[in-house]
């Protein structure tokens, strides 16, 4: 459906697309998951080297650039008191295992582009970079300044954002191409809880001695791994596989923890173990919360439940979990419910994220603006949307989140050979291009 008008609206890009593609391949090259901190990068030397390459790639554009002690940076050109912002990441999850080639060796394939960031965030980055540099090369001149703000812990915290607001000003108004086309006016709220459970030394054959799964809290768990013991003097090393996915979108992944408890349950039945009492009850129907009796829904979709990461040794078991809950719900209240439900197995809540809701309303001058010139783009008639997934939009006011996926278009972030289509990357650049001319003039 959308296809003919993508290929269309990629084609208003053409002299771009080749720098774009190289300056895509160079961001994509720097591995840059959070890392060990050091005296000059907060958030590890690799999201500090990418930040660098794309405040140079900036530069090389005619942008004036600035790096905020290497938490965030920005690209900017115009002037005036105001300011229209794009906010996007440089960080990404971890590359995780089972890719067909280097997930930070980009990899052109008829027309998609694989590489980890490819689609969360680099190439909507750089999409947006490309609408800014073809505004510039108009000799277009904003009655306001157009910044891109760029961040470096958006997978794990937002601190990147806090240090941001802290030095820097606020947009008057701005997207964040971290979602899905249409624009989203509504973000779930998002529960991060990690739960600990001191164990018992069993007196029974069969034992479970270690198990480890999960990468990011945020992410289906891909790989679980784990040994098991057997009478005194048999130790098995078991790996069991799943898909990952977004947490946010848990049905589009198999989550390889939730499949290790239930394969051990499965051959091993006289299992005694807390974690199997557990997963008996609470790991059959849970992506939903069904089997939590944390189940509810309203316009933004309903409940999630990932079991994201599980560390058991032979005296604690460390298990967290992600949960996105609807924007008219409490999540004090989900958070109680769920620790009376493991305090059955005496796991006791050590930490706990509570990132609200986001509702801008469908009829909010932001939304319909940037709706209507997605429509006019499209030609299309599309509604704003709301979704499950956690961008920039709830940490910095005045702005939502929009595209760079279009509809129709499979979700791939956070999975092994993450890929985005080229075409799709320089449709929405164009459409970025013309958002910011709107969103500036509004200003005029």
């Amino acid at each position: 459906m959308y296809q003919e008008k993508i290929i269309k609206l990629s084609e208003k890009m053409e002299n771009y697309k080749i720098d774009f593609l190289q300056d895509l391949e160079d961001i994509l090259a720097v591995p840059s998951f959070i890392g060990p901190a050091t005296k000059t990068a907060p958030y590890g030397e690799a999201t500090a080297e990418a930040l660098t390459v794309f405040l140079e790639q900036a530069e090389r554009m005619g942008f004036r650039t600035k790096n905020l002690d290497n938490k965030a940076g920005y690209v900017e050109f115009g002037s005036g008191k105001k300011m229209i912002g794009v906010l996007v990441h440089l960080d990404v999850v971890p590359a995780g295992e089972g890719w067909q080639h280097s997930p930070f060796k980009a990899r052109l394939i008829d027309g998609k582009l694989y590489a980890r960031g490819a689609a969360d965030n680099k190439g909507p980055a750089i999409a947006s970079l490309y609408a800014m540099k073809a505004l510039l090369d108009e000799g277009y001149e904003p009655p306001c300044r157009i910044r891109l703000i760029i961040g470096l812990n958006e997978e794990s915290g937002f601190g990147c954002m806090e240090h941001y607001k802290a030095v820097e000003e606020i947009p008057v108004a701005g997207f964040v191409p971290d979602a899905a086309f249409p624009a989203v006016y509504a973000e779930k709220g998002i529960l991060g809880v990690t739960y600990q459970m001191k164990r018992q030394k069993l007196d029974q054959r069969i034992q479970l001695i270690s198990m480890q799964g999960g990468e990011a809290t945020n992410m289906v768990p891909q790989v679980c791994r784990y040994t098991f013991q057997i009478d005194s003097d048999k130790r098995i090393d078991f790996e069991v596989e799943g898909k990952a996915a977004h947490a946010s979108r848990p049905e589009l992944g198999d989550n390889a923890i939730v499949n290790a408890l239930h394969k051990i349950i499965a051959e091993y039945p006289n299992w005694q173990d807390p974690l199997a009492d557990l997963t008996k009850k609470y790991f059959n129907n849970h992506i939903y919360g069904e089997d939590f009796g944390l189940a509810c829904s309203d316009d933004s979709g309903n409940l999630t439940l990932n079991v994201g990461k599980i560390a058991v040794n032979e005296s604690e078991v460390t298990l967290a979990i992600d949960i996105r809950y609807p924007v008219t719900k409490s999540g004090t209240d989900i958070l109680e419910k769920l620790d009376n439900k493991l305090a059955e197995f005496d796991f006791v809540r050590k930490l706990h994220t509570d990132s609200l809701p986001l509702n801008l309303g469908k009829d909010s001058q932001l939304v319909t603006t940037v709706m209507n010139v997605y429509n006019q783009a499209m030609g299309s008639d599309e509604q704003a949307v709301a979704m499950g997934g956690g961008t920039y939009a709830r940490a910095i006011p005045n702005v939502l989140a929009f595209g760079a996926r279009f509809p129709d278009t499979p979700d791939v972030m956070h999975q092994v050979n993450e890929y985005v289509e080229l075409n799709h990357l320089y449709a929405a650049s164009y459409i970025y291009k013309q958002t910011l001319k709107t969103l500036a003039e509004n200003e005029r």
